[in-house]
């Protein structure tokens, strides 16, 4: 099983002089009157050779439900799916910006975080999960702290990534309806001269401030 990352989002930052890229991981497809490359893995031919076990996968209890893209992994071109790409990565990624090496990416561990904090909509779990849609990192008491707007968890997850190879996990803050856009604000530039944080939401046209307790 393969994925499309696709990230939505993009963000610099820097830790002791050396660069680094963020990524939300949202994933998209192409969905559209004239074309629609989605399709569920219940609804397609798997190539009985890779996927021997094709009937059990395509279960709704296992993988049925989920959907990929049906515009490549028919690799011998004879009309059965030979490999499986999903959309997006549930999470975020860390590149080194000097060589584009992908040092870090969540996995599964901040759908589990959004999952303790009562934020999951399991009705995308057959989709692209919460849907990281966008991402800024600025400092915040000296540390750089990574903020992820999740559009499906209607939540902003937040991570000290002071280690850029190892990021910690700090909280989930709600937000309004479908977070799309995230800014954050330091202290010189901002009017109070404490930092601030905004964030636009899609779904119900909101702006929500936030200003963390120092700086």
């Amino acid at each position: 099983m393969k994925s499309f990352y696709l990230p939505d989002a993009i963000s610099y930052f820097a830790v002791n002089g050396v660069g680094y890229l963020i990524t939300a991981d949202e994933g998209d497809t192409r969905a559209y009157s004239g074309f629609n490359e989605e399709g569920r893995i219940a609804n397609l031919n798997l190539d009985p050779t890779v996927f021997p076990n094709a009937a059990t996968l395509k279960q709704n209890t296992n993988l049925g439900r989920l959907i990929v893209t049906k515009s490549i992994g028919d690799t011998d071109n004879d009309g059965d799916f030979d490999a499986l790409y999903a959309i997006g990565g549930r999470g975020f990624s860390i590149f080194s910006a000097s060589s584009g090496q992908r040092i870090y990416e969540t996995g599964k561990s901040l759908e589990e975080e959004v999952i303790k904090a009562g934020k999951y909509d399991d009705g995308r779990s057959d989709d692209k999960g919460i849907e990281a849609e966008g991402v800024t990192v600025g400092m915040v008491n000296g540390k750089p702290i990574a903020f992820i707007a999740l559009e499906r968890a209607d939540a902003v997850a937040i991570y000290d990534v002071s280690n850029p190879a190892a990021p910690q996990f700090l909280q989930i803050v709600p937000t309004g309806d479908a977070p799309e856009g995230i800014l954050f604000v330091s202290p010189k530039d901002s009017p109070n001269g404490r930092s601030l944080l905004i964030v636009s939401c899609e779904g119900d046209g909101t702006v929500k401030f936030y200003q963390p307790e120092k700086l």
